[in-house]
């Protein structure tokens, strides 16, 4: 059994009350538990690959959620998770063969905010120097950011989505893990992981 435990934060701190689940490629819960008092939060499972972790709590009240993919379960790990009013969806991350050496991050981001006001669109404007790309635990510069169209489906239209080139730490041949937030003008955030 793998044992992943760690601690929930908001923008203002600890976070009790969060509910961590762990869900398959149907987005299913398949294990799930809420951090206590003091924002900690343990969870037992097989060990395994699992599609996705997910941490929420008063979603569209309060907060939106934090996503992480791929997530490695195996022995004893610590995964803390921040939650606030902005959202990372879709979080892909690849190389562009033959292109330099760097990484391409695609995701598309949603404001709290703006789903109150009603907006179709829901992302926050985002600038490179509002988006923050850790490899394996190491700062990335981020090289370009682009502003892109994502069709969602009849009933959503289009949506706003990133595409963003990041560099590569200069030890690292492959990487394992791949950390964005993004920040708006206000100071709020959002995050979401990735792993090979």
């Amino acid at each position: 059994m793998a044992i992943l435990h760690g601690t929930a934060m908001g923008g203002d701190g600890i976070l009790p009350g969060v509910r961590v689940e762990i869900k398959n490629d149907r987005f299913e819960t398949l294990y799930e538990t809420v951090s206590d008092e003091a924002g900690l939060f343990s969870l037992s499972v097989p060990d395994g690959v699992y599609p996705f972790l997910t941490a929420v709590r008063e979603y569209g009240d309060r907060y939106l959620e934090y996503w992480a993919q791929n997530i490695p379960a195996r022995g004893e790990w610590t995964f803390d998770v921040r939650i606030d009013t902005l959202e990372i969806y879709g979080l892909h991350v690849f190389h562009v063969k033959g292109a330099a050496n760097a990484l391409t991050v695609y995701f598309r981001p949603m404001s709290l905010q703006k789903y109150r006001s009603g907006a179709h669109d829901i992302a926050p404007e985002l600038d490179k120097h509002s988006i923050t790309v850790l490899v394996d635990g190491q700062q990335s510069e981020v090289y370009a950011l682009n502003r892109v169209q994502e069709y969602a489906g009849e009933d959503a239209g289009f949506l706003t989505a990133y595409l963003l080139q990041a560099s590569v730490p200069r030890d690292a041949d492959e990487w394992e893990r791949v950390d964005v937030t993004v920040r708006d003008s206000d100071g709020r955030f959002g995050c979401a992981a990735l792993f090979r």
